[in-house]
């Protein structure tokens, strides 16, 4: 039997949780997006950029969110799951409709090195299937010090598996305060 492919969760949240309002994020972070890119585009070694890269896995209104001049994100391969939309094999983009074939895919490209690393990108069912099933090795999150009503949260997450391995100092922007941490399981 094989290994499980594990995967990198990367996510932002306010004080209750919140993740998403009305289809798209609520705040705006520059620093947190600048977080998010070099995460997810930064490969162990970067001899091999230009043969290896990372993948980032998200549902498609979470894709359908990131303004169209970013998509797809650059760097790196955006695997986008859909039950509406029919499967797309191009060189940014994969466009899937089942999850335990991906992550199949995905396997194989991480053991051939065209993948290094995989990270979790939400929205929220994607959030709770790697979750549930046991795949997220890693949590990068941005804590948010506000209340934004959000109408999409974080699923829970069973804290007791991973340690908090670094916290940022405090940040502040657009009058809003916030933390970088590090969990690993």
């Amino acid at each position: 039997m094989s290994e499980k492919l594990r995967m990198g969760l990367i996510v932002a949240i306010d004080e209750n949780g919140g993740i998403g309002k009305s289809g798209t994020i609520p705040w705006e972070l520059r620093k947190d997006t600048v977080r998010v890119m070099r995460k997810t585009k930064t490969t162990e070694d970067p001899n091999k950029v230009s043969v290896q890269r990372n993948a980032v896995i998200m549902g498609r209104k979470c894709y359908d969110s990131i303004p169209p001049a970013f998509r797809p994100l650059k760097g790196r391969l955006n695997v986008v799951m859909s039950r509406d939309q029919p499967e797309v094999t191009e060189k940014y983009i994969l466009i899937r409709n089942d999850l335990e074939k991906v992550m199949a895919e995905l396997s194989s490209m991480v053991k051939s090195g065209e993948i290094e690393r995989v990270w979790n990108f939400g929205g929220r069912d994607i959030y709770s299937w790697g979750l549930e099933n046991d795949l997220v090795s890693t949590i990068e999150i941005t804590k948010i010090q506000e209340n934004f009503d959000a109408d999409v949260k974080l699923p829970d997450v069973d804290w007791a598996n991973f340690k908090e391995v670094w916290k940022s100092e405090e940040q502040e922007e657009n009058g809003l305060k916030y933390t970088f941490h590090t969990y690993e399981r």
